[in-house]
């Protein structure tokens, strides 16, 4: 018997559960073009994946879109072209379906001078054949950045969380001390595009990091990067419940103090009563990616595992199936200075499965997002490439 299967044996026994199998990685063809960046996965009503992302061409910047076929993804198809289009590694665009006519698309639009940006959207009642006019979805003129857009299906309309920076405008040299920041905002959109509702569901978060939210069988639950007076930036989740958000609860309270953003956002992931989240943290100078479940809606978590330790770079990715396997992917440091995309899952019962590296790239650190949703009974994982020809990169796991 090799030490791997008997460590393997050994850990099963220890927990009382059985080891979750090895995985079987199948790299798929992508149709873009070479610079294709960003993608970004999302299901549309029948759960088939739908995946967007940015391709250059010219002076523009083109969103594009093509649904998961067997065997890789068809045609795609534009959504919006701009020469004002603003391109961002950790901040980037959605295609995101909500019924089979309703889809919806957002991207984020330069203001002509200075670094803001605003939040640009758009409305297709044909299951993304033709599209709208853009409009805008914060509603300010504020020259501050709006973006880290989540777009999720609510009650047969279209939900939206955004990062905005409206209030760092008003910074000024009179009074220096005054504590402004970046709030976590939401809006609720009818099928013609209009806009039912805002809130202002936090008024402090962490500058950058994306926020995501999943659907239970009791409602939303949104998970973020808070960020506190005394600058402890942790991860917190909140669920709407009797039309209003519940008060955050901090997932691994682990403290981390830190007076900049990490650029490094949570996940989250539901079926039924069933939640899984994955974050990273670096509080007491240990880099991190973690894990946690709840069983109940999101209203209370088991404690938060250790997911990854040293060397391990963050920016997750997280799919829970129908039997309650989470799957987590992250990026961390690999051999010869290189970096690892990697993915473990997580059985209901606790058992952890090997970790599997999904790809190795030739640069220190990472400036990507890697995405992952369910399909054919196993897991697409896209993710963009750091070699000369840089463009999106496909891959299916199965377990």
């Amino acid at each position: 018997m090799s030490v791997r299967i008997a460590i393997v044996l050994l850990a099963a026994a220890v927990c009382g559960c059985s080891p979750e199998p090895e995985p079987e990685l199948e790299r798929l063809a992508f149709g873009g073009a070479p610079g294709s960046a960003q993608p970004r996965l999302a299901a549309d009503a029948d759960g088939t994946p739908v995946m967007s992302w940015l391709e250059p061409e010219g002076d523009d910047t083109v969103l594009r879109y093509a649904r998961y076929e067997s065997g890789g993804f068809g045609e795609p198809h534009e959504v919006a072209r701009s020469a004002r289009m603003f391109v961002n590694w950790a901040d980037f665009p959605s295609v995101t379906p909500v019924t089979d006519e309703l889809w919806f698309a957002h991207w984020l639009r330069r203001r002509p001078e200075g670094y803001a940006y605003d939040i640009a959207t758009a409305i297709s009642n044909d299951g993304g054949t033709s599209w709208s006019e853009a409009e805008q979805m914060n509603e300010d003129d504020a020259e501050a950045e709006h973006g880290f857009v989540s777009v999720f299906p609510w009650d047969g309309q279209i939900a939206a969380f955004w990062l905005d920076g409206r209030e760092l405008a008003e910074w000024s040299f009179d009074n220096p001390d005054a504590l402004l920041g970046v709030s976590l905002r939401l809006a609720r959109y009818a099928d013609d595009g209009g806009v039912t509702a805002r809130r202002v569901v936090d008024d402090l978060v962490c500058d950058c990091c994306q926020p995501d939210v999943a659907m239970t069988g009791a409602g939303p639950v949104v998970i973020y990067r808070d960020r506190t007076e005394a600058e402890i930036r942790d991860i917190v989740v909140r669920r709407h419940v009797d039309g209003r958000w519940t008060e955050p609860v901090n997932l691994g309270n682990e403290g981390w103090h830190i007076e900049a953003c990490p650029v490094n956002g949570p996940v989250i992931a539901a079926r039924g009563t069933d939640v899984v989240a994955a974050w990273f943290t670096a509080a007491d100078d240990s880099p991190r990616v973690r894990f946690a479940r709840s069983t109940d809606s999101g209203q209370r978590f088991g404690a938060a595992i250790d997911v990854d330790g040293a060397g391990s770079y963050g920016q997750p990715s997280i799919v829970l199936d129908d039997d309650g396997r989470a799957l987590v992917g992250w990026w961390r440091r690999g051999e010869e200075n290189g970096i690892d995309l990697v993915v473990r899952s997580y059985a209901r019962d606790g058992s952890a499965g090997a970790e599997q590296i999904v790809t190795h790239e030739t640069v220190s650190q990472p400036i990507d997002v890697p995405q992952m949703i369910a399909a054919d009974g196993g897991y697409l994982i896209a993710w963009t490439t750091f070699d000369d020809d840089g463009s999106v990169r496909l891959a299916r796991l199965d377990i």
